[in-house]
């Protein structure tokens, strides 16, 4: 399970830096919201901070449920609990992925969208290599 999560963390990257990038003003529109903006206007800007955070609290549980951080990170929550929270997280993956391949931008649908497709399996991987099968 090591393997899928590191290659999931690597790949869902790009989307947390394409996000800050954007929040900062960043002339990289055409990567994000079908590309209607070659720079997202400030008004706009504000919106990408809860996306931030919710990446980065997606990628703390990754490395958690895969056990790529140290074991004291690892037991800070139930392992009920972890479990639950990348289901989620896989499941809103799928989705997020869905909006990007059904993009009319093609930057965004060709680039952003293979970084969607393999972190969202690597974080299925991740979620199905965490249950006990009995």
């Amino acid at each position: 399970m090591f393997i899928p999560t590191l290659i999931g963390a690597i790949f869902f990257l790009p989307s947390i830096g394409l996000n800050i990038a954007l929040a900062l003003g960043a002339p990289l529109g055409m990567y994000a919201m079908n590309g209607r903006h070659r720079v997202v206007p400030k008004e706009v800007r504000k919106a990408f901070i809860m996306p931030i955070v919710m990446q980065f609290v997606a990628m703390w549980f990754l490395l958690t449920a895969g056990h790529v951080l140290p074991e004291v990170a690892c037991d800070l929550l139930p392992n009920i609990i972890t479990k639950i929270f990348i289901f989620f997280f896989a499941l809103y993956l799928t989705f997020y992925m869905a909006t990007v391949l059904f993009s009319t931008s093609h930057k965004e649908k060709t680039v952003m969208g293979f970084f969607a497709i393999v972190s969202t399996i690597c974080f299925w991987a991740t979620a199905f290599g965490t249950l006990n099968y009995v």
